[in-house]
């Protein structure tokens, strides 16, 4: 779906979003990313996870590429 369908989603069930071509990166040097859309201060906040599902790192102030703002590959997650 597009970025700002799979953000509304989001919004609304307390979800994560992340492109469907990166969640399913195996082998690579990719950690599985989510991204938490918000409306308050950190705006859209970035979370690595490691194999096991355990946060590892997050950082605030997403800025998506032109690609992520048009790719149709959004998918929501938990």
């Amino acid at each position: 779906m597009k970025i700002s369908e799979a953000v509304q989603l989001a919004m609304k069930n307390g979800k994560y979003i992340q492109r469907e071509t990166i969640e399913g990166t195996i082998g690579s040097s990719f950690h599985p990313t989510k991204i938490k859309p918000t409306n308050s201060y950190g705006f859209c906040i970035v979370y690595t996870f490691d194999e096991k599902g355990n946060e590892i790192h997050h950082c605030k102030n997403w800025n998506p590429s032109a690609e992520d703002l048009m790719a149709d590959d959004w998918v929501l997650t938990d």
